[in-house]
């Protein structure tokens, strides 16, 4: 099996998969069906790094795929929640933006031969975006006394994306330099 096709990046794979069919749940108001395949593709976040280092298959591709799939698993599920007038549009905004730039820094780092692998204030930060999104979810699952605590998550993981950005940007400034 080619570095690539490892165990930890076939779980990476299966979350961008699921993410579609997700998708397509919640297009189509199959809630719980949504619902249960995100609490799993959450869990197979926790796998693929699980397996990464258990079976020493940590790869480069690894350190920046699974932390594409997130962006998109996160970013996906949130714009289906903004269409549905369940979150505010500039929060998803702002992080559509940070995970922009920290991208792009990323990408910048990597022409350089660099790989930055996550922080932990990035890790805080998709833990309360997945932990909002599983409060939304209960929400439009009929939980709705959730609706004063996700807007309260909400804006802690306004505050999250914003401080995590921005140490990014701090501790590889040396990036941008060049």
């Amino acid at each position: 099996m080619s570095k690539s096709l490892n165990v930890p990046n076939l779980i990476t794979w299966v979350r961008v998969i699921l993410t579609v069919f997700i998708v397509w749940f919640l297009i189509e108001n199959w809630y719980l069906s949504a619902f249960i395949l995100f609490i799993i593709a959450s869990l197979s976040d926790y796998l693929d790094g699980y397996f990464a280092r258990k079976l020493n298959q940590v790869s480069n591709f690894g350190k920046i795929f699974d932390q594409m799939s997130d962006k998109i698993l996160v970013t996906s599920v949130l714009i289906i929640f903004a269409q549905m007038n369940l979150i505010p549009v500039w929060i998803l905004i702002v992080i559509v933006f940070r995970d922009t730039l920290v991208s792009t820094i990323r990408m910048v780092a990597a022409s350089s031969g660099l790989v930055i692998a996550a922080n932990y204030f990035g890790k805080l930060k998709t833990v309360s975006q997945i932990v909002w999104i599983v409060g939304l979810f209960l929400q439009i699952l009929n939980f709705s006394s959730l609706t004063l605590f996700n807007e309260i998550v909400g804006y802690f993981v306004a505050i999250a994306t914003i401080l995590s950005g921005f140490i990014y940007i701090v501790q590889n400034r040396h990036v941008m330099k060049g």
